[in-house]
């Protein structure tokens, strides 16, 4: 789910406006952030656990970036990994002149790691996200093959410097891609180039956008939008593009076409509201869901309640189409951030106890209360508890989602299906849990419906379905990569670290 963006532009310092586009990813990862310009003394990297700031970074009136005309930036949400600092992005290998950010999740990280350090490879994390930086750094010869490793621009023995043909860029991503297994999106600074490619599936979203003298790759449109591009594309599935001086230089084929499985939590929750998904906002997609939600399961009941922030375009559908009062009954606190990416149970439970407060009393009504999914079941317990504690008579809980069941293996914090509250019980059961008067999910069949999908297709639903696009293991371990003799635990993000 991490946020990841990547600038070019003609003249000026890069670090500027990849901060400002960090900022409006912040929704995908609360862990840490960072941010590497790459200019002609080299890459400088700024990173820090925690949320980014105007204090640690500078802002438009402070010109203390340094000169380079390419940056990446990176809001971490990790899925694999501890919350160290070690771990945050971009990561940089010097000698060659790459910095890279990626969101999503290997597959086949584990294997990946164990035979590129057998080649020699040095790692200095226990995040996936370096294996595709090795890969790429041809530091070890073709995995499975006895060919040598291919020069990238900034190696010594790369023809004039790399830097006036692309070739061995899209010959070092084809040849990654051949070996890399799960979801991947991938924006980097290469030499002189800004790089960006996407998965055959295209599970994580890519998307690019241009404006007079600026490029920028990025997560999300909102991005785009907010760094004034206005002609907009989305990077394709097995696709690499090439930028240059704020423009587009090149764009290559470079994975065999696989069905397209975009992740539908990206439509259900992931995803800024006001971003778009194939041409769609997503907070009108939310609104139809919604709507979809009160003609498949109404209720008796007076008024509706929305779970601010990411339920109330749902609940707003919802509403609508049932004829019902909508109710601000809810009020979140908004320095919280979103519980749901804590990388813990202990903090999630922690800072859901302060989420959510009631901002006018429901006495004696009759409540329908709307939310975009339920994962746990505990923000919605405690929900349910502070609206009786108010006075209603009857809580009615909808969810504009079908329930989620199974674990994400492609970027998704969703490891353990013991954590998750509907597997392996009957909605009554969740009902009880949950302490509410009744609960109802929306369905399979009216989510595809609401995205313009036939049966799935174009779509991840293995969180919904059990059903992925892919060959996957049995389970998931977040810490997978952590040697057997190291701390297994994940630190705090409290303190902010030096640049």
């Amino acid at each position: 789910m991490c946020g990841i963006a990547g600038v070019s532009v003609l003249d000026g310092t890069a670090g500027q406006p990849a901060f400002d586009g960090l900022v409006t990813l912040q929704h995908r990862g609360q862990e840490s952030w960072g941010i590497a310009v790459a200019g002609p003394g080299g890459v400088e990297v700024r990173r820090s656990l925690g949320f980014a700031s105007r204090s640690d970074c500078g802002d438009s009136a402070r010109d203390d970036w340094p000169a380079g005309r390419l940056a990446v930036a990176h809001t971490r949400y990790s899925t694999t990994g501890a919350t160290l600092l070690e771990n945050s992005q971009p990561f940089v290998h010097e000698a060659r002149r790459i910095a890279l950010a990626h969101n999503g999740d290997l597959t086949n990280a584990a294997d990946l790691r164990a035979r590129l350090g057998r080649e020699g490879y040095g790692f200095r994390s226990t995040s996936d996200s370096e294996v595709i930086l090795a890969l790429l750094a041809g530091t070890a010869p073709a995995l499975g093959s006895s060919s040598p490793s291919l020069s990238l621009p900034g190696s010594p023995d790369a023809r004039n410097g790399g830097l006036s043909d692309a070739g061995p860029i899209v010959a070092a991503v084809a040849r990654a891609m051949r070996v890399l297994r799960g979801a991947y999106s991938v924006v980097c600074a290469v030499g002189d180039r800004l790089v960006a490619f996407r998965d055959p599936h295209g599970m994580r979203p890519l998307v690019a956008g241009f404006a007079e003298g600026r490029a920028v790759v990025a997560s999300e449109t909102c991005t785009l939008d907010a760094l004034g591009c206005s002609e907009q594309r989305e990077v394709e599935p097995g696709e690499l593009l090439i930028l240059r001086d704020g423009r587009l230089t090149g764009t290559h084929r470079v994975a065999d076409p696989a069905p397209r499985s975009f992740c539908v939590f990206e439509h259900l929750y992931l995803t800024r509201q006001d971003s778009r998904i194939d041409g769609a906002r997503t907070g009108a997609t939310r609104v139809a869901f919604g709507e979809r939600l009160a003609l498949e399961s109404p209720a008796d009941a007076d008024l509706v309640v929305a779970v601010p922030a990411s339920g109330v375009p749902a609940a707003r559908g919802y509403a609508r189409a049932a004829g019902l009062p909508l109710a601000g009954a809810l009020v979140r606190d908004e320095q919280v951030g979103r519980t749901f990416i804590e990388p813990d149970q202990r903090r999630r439970e922690r800072k859901l106890r302060r989420k959510f407060s009631i901002g006018s009393p429901v006495d004696g009504a009759r409540v329908v209360v709307v939310d975009d999914s339920i994962v746990r079941g505990s923000t919605m317990r405690r929900i349910v508890t502070l609206l009786r504690e108010s006075g209603a008579s009857e809580v009615h809980v909808r969810i504009a989602a079908p329930a989620l069941i199974a674990p994400c293996h492609y970027g998704v914090d969703i490891v353990d299906t013991g954590e998750l509250v509907a597997t392996g019980r009957e909605v009554e059961e969740v009902c009880r849990i949950i302490g509410a008067t009744s609960l109802a999910h929306l369905s399979v069949a009216g989510m595809r419906h609401t995205v313009g999908s036939t049966a799935g297709e174009g779509l991840c639903e293995g969180c919904i379905t059990g059903e992925y696009p892919t060959p996957v293991g049995p389970g998931r371990d977040k810490l997978k990569l952590v040697p057997a003799q190291a701390p297994r635990h994940a630190a705090p993000p409290a303190a902010v670290h030096p640049r």
